[in-house]
């Protein structure tokens, strides 16, 4: 039987929690649901393996690249390409919602 998330009670649950974030595999694809504060630089980071899409479920968020940066508000998406170094900030915080390859 298919798996299904819904994307606005995982992000109310975690924030109950005080969680930061939760993972799920759901056909083939790691979904990673994270709650980023409000505040400074993410850390670097890069997958050599897979790209990762970003999709901002709500707040704004910035994905810094060596060379450029990416500013997303909620219902907006990037994809960052394989082995691509980039880090993630949000001034406000966001939600975001990030897809990998498993």
């Amino acid at each position: 039987m298919p798996h299904m998330t819904d994307f606005a009670e995982t992000f109310a649950r975690l924030a109950e929690m005080s969680v930061s974030e939760e993972t799920v595999t759901l056909g083939g694809m790691n979904v990673r649901m994270v709650r980023v504060p409000g505040g400074g630089p993410g850390r670097w980071d890069s997958h050599n393996h897979t790209a990762e899409t970003v999709v901002v479920w709500s707040g704004e968020f910035t994905v810094e690249f060596r060379d450029h940066t990416l500013s997303l508000s909620a219902g907006q998406c990037c994809v960052v390409p394989v082995d691509t170094e980039h880090r993630g900030t949000s001034q406000g915080g966001a939600n975001v919602v990030l897809f990998t390859q498993s």
